[in-house]
């Protein structure tokens, strides 16, 4: 079997090498997490308060989340053009595509930041729009894979999901983005509660020391 290069790229690595690289990767990181478990903790926490706080004012929710996907957008148009102008050995046309595609990126920005309803509204039926279309392809290839029964539930979900948005556009506009939002605090603030939560009893069992 060929070596495997190491992430340094200095010199190769033989598969147990490799194993035993990424056996200590592990182990560092556990050893880290059961060290702040604390801080995991405290940030599942306001994660969590965050998110149910914004199932109250998901309107408020929906608007900042556009205003701040509006500066990363421009944010991100500037560094485009950053690299079109200062990177060397770029093409003509690279260089022509990058300061386009930098440009769409500061007017959707700013766009997004002048007119967060509207944003609102296009965004909310582009994401109905998604669940319909992905709700479809997961039912689809839930028949053509081997015990799809879960794939094929999924997409039965995000159908009716996409349905339930594109039928109520666009009164839904002002808190659908801002609920999706909310459960993703949520949900991401649990699993960082339960992690610090197994970190902490994982730090207090003598077997688990590393």
């Amino acid at each position: 079997m060929d070596d495997i290069k190491e992430p340094s790229g200095e010199r190769s690595m033989t598969p147990e090498e490799y194993n035993e690289y990424r056996e200590e990767m592990t182990r560092k990181k556990l050893a880290s997490l059961m060290a702040h478990w604390q801080w995991y903790l405290l940030l599942g926490v306001v994660l969590l308060i965050l998110g149910i706080v914004g199932l109250g004012i998901l309107p408020f929710v929906t608007l900042a989340s556009i205003a701040v996907f509006g500066v990363f957008l421009i944010i991100g148009g500037g560094i485009l053009i950053a690299v079109a102008i200062f990177t060397k050995g770029e093409s003509g046309g690279t260089r022509i595509f990058q300061l386009l595609l930098a440009t769409l990126y500061i007017i959707a920005g700013a766009a997004m930041l002048e007119e967060p309803l509207l944003s609102a509204q296009i965004l909310t039926f582009i994401l109905g729009g998604a669940y319909f279309v992905f709700g479809i392809i997961k039912v689809l290839m839930g028949f053509k894979v081997q015990n799809g029964g879960l794939v094929i539930f999924s997409g039965v979900i995000d159908f009716f999901i996409g349905v339930m948005i594109l039928a109520n556009w666009p009164e839904w506009s002002p808190w659908v983005i801002g609920i999706f939002v909310a459960i993703e605090l949520i949900v991401a603030g649990v699993s960082f509660i339960a992690m610090s939560l197994g970190a902490r009893s994982m730090k207090n069992n003598p077997e688990f020391q590393v």
